[in-house]
């Protein structure tokens, strides 16, 4: 498939392995796949779309219009070959615009008016995302089998990539949240120390007070606490209701 001009589709990988690589990786791979795309097919321009029409357009080169183009007309009519490769899970392309015309002839119509005169979509085969690669030529063109297999790959490892950066940053979220729940419990103890060696209550009752404080003043718990270990606060301690049955009463009767 590689000619004089274009990459090699391990030459290609080997490059996005070396991206991948790299500490800054996480905005550098989806662009370079669309541009290892560009150069793998030996034209211009070529684009990675993540999740779906209206998701994340990545070109090559970056300053070209003619695929954010096509893929607004396939929006607005929600029809054309970009929609069906994602619907249907596999590669769709028109070799020609007129080959095009009696799938979406208003698609078609419309690809030819903004220069267009070739189409492909290739959705990545991975479970859980729905990348796909496209790319477009100016003139008529005849995709082969090898140079859709070869786009195929790149889909896959952009989906892979993608699916995987989701993956680091779902994990990172919970790992910061479980660090953030320990980190309050870890200061509300501490708090909860304090007030019952300074005030002679117990661990509840020194707890109810933050707890009070807090629903107080409409803050959390943990702000109370830090307040209580880092600047001092001390909030008012309640005496807990005596919990013998008939106690309150008794003492009432004797006050009369």
């Amino acid at each position: 498939m590689a000619t004089e001009g274009r990459r090699s589709l391990a030459v290609a990988c080997a490059e996005l392995a070396r991206t991948m690589a790299q500490p800054e990786a996480a905005g550098l791979v989806v662009p370079a796949v669309a541009q290892e795309v560009t150069q793998l097919l030996g034209l211009a321009p070529a684009a990675v779309l993540l999740d779906d029409l209206d998701g994340p357009l990545f070109a090559s080169p970056a300053d070209d219009q003619i695929v954010s183009a096509v893929l607004a007309i396939e929006r607005d009519l929600t029809a054309g070959p970009t929609l069906a490769a994602v619907d249907r899970h596999e590669v769709t392309f028109a070799h020609s615009l007129v080959d095009a015309g009696p799938r979406w002839p208003d698609w078609s119509r419309g690809a030819r008016a903004v220069g267009v005169g070739a189409w492909l979509s290739v959705p990545s085969s991975a479970s859980g995302t729905t990348t796909v690669l496209v790319a477009a030529c100016t003139r008529p063109r005849h995709w082969t089998k090898d140079e859709m297999a070869a786009v195929q790959v790149l889909a896959n490892l952009a989906a892979g990539w993608v699916t995987q950066q989701r993956e680091l940053a779902e994990v990172r979220r919970t790992a910061a949240q479980l660090q953030g729940a320990l980190d309050s419990r870890v200061v509300i103890e501490q708090a909860k120390g304090v007030l019952a060696g300074e005030l002679g209550c117990s661990l509840t009752q020194a707890y109810q007070a933050l707890r009070d404080h807090a629903r107080r003043h409409s803050v959390t718990v943990r702000s109370v606490a830090h307040a209580v270990v880092e600047l001092g606060l001390r909030p008012p301690l309640h005496a807990p209701p005596d919990p013998r049955p008939g106690h309150r009463r008794h003492q009432d009767v004797g006050r009369s």
